[in-house]
């Protein structure tokens, strides 16, 4: 492990700009691959009219669909990554995810529709892997953190173009009657939003091929291709007590993120009777001003609480966002005033958009230098499994089962809030000694 760590401190980098073209490539590969994630959000009402849908069956489409295929792939994906030239695999990753994205106007039945979002799960799967490995090749470690959270920043600027850009272009296709496509013939308009959306990520694949590739440290990729597998295995029993808790707490955390992602929108336009286009704009802004402020915050907080000796600072401020962010989320939907429903969910994007990035610090904080890649897939793995399935088909559940009503959805976002980020804040408060006991071991 020492000469792993000393060879990584005599390394030599890409030069600046090379390093920091990487970044801002990353940046608009997670800006395109959210904008395809997010769009069905948008489009509910379309798809769920055009193959009469329940709630539950488009909660299985936005969450399920993705984020299962998204799992399966993960950790076979982190294998490519590890082995194989990155930016091929990203942009073939790229290719796909736009590709599928663009295939839903052959979509004529929902079992066709469930298909193509499988196969963006497929594709997007290789953005976090390659991201992560990519700037840790290209940075030296203190300066990892800005170049990720500019990267993650992306995110949020992808959901927010997909909820402000989504909503009018619904609505103006609709006006027009969708679109006539030469060879393919004419299209619905929700159908001609999926087209559009996968358009960029054709060209953004081109670009990535062309992308350098950063060396890798030798000893440390003889390590991993002598012990793949073995040394996460022996990590994981290593750490038990530490992970068990902390990925419990947050699965817990993006259950609300990943169940507000895709029903908010929808929650806006039933509860206040708004339209979509309006729906998408204010939640497009609120998205891009608040989370992105809201990412910066927490790591900052993060390297604050590690200058004053807390060794347990990601799980710390993942504990209080958590608090922080249940009143607005309970609160907003409930609201009968549209504008202070609006200044609540904003203050609720605010806090709850720290969850990818303390995450991904939490990962990392408690991961040797031979698995960190691979804890990093196993952290995208648990939250595909757990939260973007489980998360959308909670609400849906309660709007269809619970209070029998969709009408009530607002309702149902509120509770999944009110059970969810308690039971994360408990997870975190009992991970944090033990978090700083693994942190302090690995140290050492």
């Amino acid at each position: 492990m020492n000469t792993i760590n000393k060879s990584s401190e005599d390394r030599n980098y890409p030069t600046r700009t090379q390093a920091y073209t990487a970044v801002a490539v990353l940046t608009i590969a997670n800006v395109v691959a959210f904008v395809d994630r997010q769009i069905p959000a948008m489009l509910v009402g379309p798809i769920k009219q055009d193959f009469n849908l329940s709630d539950s069956e488009v909660a299985l489409l936005i969450g399920a669909a993705f984020s299962v295929f998204y799992a399966i792939m993960a950790l076979p994906i982190g294998y490519a990554v590890d082995r194989l030239r990155r930016n091929q695999v990203l942009g073939t990753g790229i290719f796909i995810w736009s590709f599928m994205t663009m295939s839903a106007v052959f979509a004529t039945s929902y079992a066709k529709l469930f298909g193509a979002r499988m196969g963006v799960a497929a594709g997007e799967a290789t953005i976090a892997p390659t991201s992560v490995s990519l700037v840790s090749d290209s940075f030296p470690e203190n300066q990892r953190g800005r170049a990720m959270g500019v990267i993650t920043a992306g995110v949020y600027v992808g959901v927010g173009i997909s909820l402000w850009g989504g909503g009018y272009l619904i609505d103006y296709l609709t006006r027009i009657g969708g679109l006539n496509i030469p060879y393919i013939g004419p299209i619905k308009p929700w159908q001609a939003v999926f087209l559009i959306a996968g358009l960029p990520g054709l060209l953004l694949s081109a670009l990535v091929f062309l992308l350098p590739e950063p060396a890798r440290p030798s000893a440390l990729v003889a390590s991993a291709n002598k012990t793949f597998g073995k040394d996460l295995w022996l990590h994981l029993v290593a750490h038990r007590t530490t992970l068990v808790p902390m990925f419990s707490g947050l699965i817990f955390m993006a259950i609300i993120f990943y169940s507000f992602s895709a029903w908010a929108p929808t929650m806006m336009v039933r509860t206040y009777a708004i339209s979509l286009a309006e729906a998408g704009k204010m939640l497009g802004i609120l998205t891009i001003v608040c989370s992105i402020t809201g990412t910066i915050i927490a790591g900052i907080a993060v390297d604050r609480l590690s200058a004053l000796g807390y060794r347990d600072a990601p799980v710390r401020a993942a504990m209080f966002v958590c608090l922080l962010a249940m009143p607005p989320i309970v609160m907003a939907p409930l609201m009968e005033s549209l504008t202070l429903a609006w200044v609540l969910l904003g203050f609720y994007l605010l806090f709850i958009s720290a969850y990818a990035t303390l995450g991904l610090l939490a990962v990392s904080g408690v991961a040797s230098a031979l698995v960190k890649g691979q804890m990093t897939a196993v952290f995208a793995l648990l939250m595909m499994i757990f939260s973007s399935t489980l998360g959308p088909q909670l609400t849906a559940f309660f709007t269809d089962f619970v209070f029998a009503d969709e009408g009530k959805l607002n309702w149902s976002l509120s509770l999944t809030g009110a059970l969810a980020l308690p039971v994360a804040a408990i997870f975190f408060r009992f991970s944090m000694p033990h978090y700083a006991r693994s942190v302090e071991c690995i140290d050492s």
